[in-house]
């Protein structure tokens, strides 16, 4: 029977090992001995009673049970992380890291400015900033490398992984640029748009199955785009110089990348989009996130559309 309590200087031993794939190269980055690194990691495969690694022709690899205690393991340590940082930033009261995830249009409107009223107050704070589409954020705050993410809210709503605080709301529409055979037209039909040429982000992404449900929902066939990218700063570019349409948010045409675009006509291929923080679960913000997250509710409380 499993020991039910682990050692959390085995359970690092192991997320090190995990990591690296390989026993010598772990010992050296703990510094410690490998025999003692090899003996630790067999005490914790005998604690929970599993193998956790088997070995390959370049070092190990976790079995199945490894690779879900992983998942936990990074958890555990962020939230141990968070804590002596939680504890660090009480003593002197202005100091601290805050990891953000956000999504393309947070980088451009909204968290800048509210990053920088932060700054201002708190000199000492340090801000690290990852910034993708939907999923690679989400992964990012499961793991515990972020401390929250601003980004559209999950389709879910969370479910059991994630709290979710509402901040903004906008509209998903189809924009191209003003030279577009369909710009000058109104009322377009699903059908006469799906039949013009798109470029879209992923399938994952949740603007292109929010497109996807809302095609399939009117009896059409989503778009088969031309060109499939993470990178918006890309497709609107690209749209200015092509015949192209995408779906994003309106407020995309406040910012200099899409102020040259125009909204084309199709009302029923439009739907609205709801964005905020993603927390995850428990939530346990370190006082430097909180204040950051603080500052950025304060610039969307004046303006909640982004």
């Amino acid at each position: 029977m499993a020991n039910s309590r682990i050692d959390l200087r085995l359970l690092t031993y192991f997320l090190k090992t995990a990591e690296l794939g390989n026993i010598t190269k772990a010992a050296e980055a703990l510094n410690v001995a490998q025999p003692t690194l090899s003996k630790a990691i067999q005490l914790l495969e005998y604690q929970l009673d599993a193998p956790l690694f088997v070995r390959n022709a370049h070092g190990v690899e976790t079995t199945p049970i490894g690779a879900r205690l992983l998942r936990h393991a990074r958890l555990v340590t962020a939230q141990v992380a968070d804590a002596v940082e939680e504890i660090e930033a009480m003593r002197d009261g202005s100091a601290g890291q805050v990891r953000i995830g956000a999504g393309p249009s947070w980088v451009r409107r909204k968290l800048p400015e509210a990053v920088a009223e932060a700054l201002a107050e708190r000199p000492g704070l340090q801000v690290s900033l990852s910034t993708g589409f939907d999923e690679r954020l989400l992964q990012g705050l499961e793991d515990g490398a972020l401390d929250f993410v601003v980004a559209e809210k999950p389709l879910s709503g969370g479910g059991g992984h994630y709290d979710y605080e509402f901040l903004s709301d906008d509209a998903l529409i189809v924009v191209g640029r003003p030279q577009h055979p369909l710009a000058s037209r109104r009322q377009i039909s699903p059908r006469q748009a799906l039949e013009a040429t798109w470029a879209l982000p992923p399938q994952h992404t949740l603007a292109r199955r929010k497109l996807d449900g809302k095609v399939i929902s009117l009896g059409e066939a989503p778009p088969d785009p031309v060109i499939v990218t993470d990178s918006q700063t890309f497709l609107l570019r690209f749209a200015l110089k092509y015949d192209i349409l995408l779906y994003t948010t309106r407020s995309i045409m406040l910012i200099p990348e899409g102020s040259d675009l125009v909204e084309i006509d199709v009302p029923e291929l439009a739907t609205s989009r709801a964005a905020g923080l993603i927390y995850r679960r428990p939530k346990l913000l370190t006082p430097a996130a909180q204040f950051v997250a603080m500052k950025l509710k304060a610039v969307c409380g004046t303006d909640p559309v982004n």
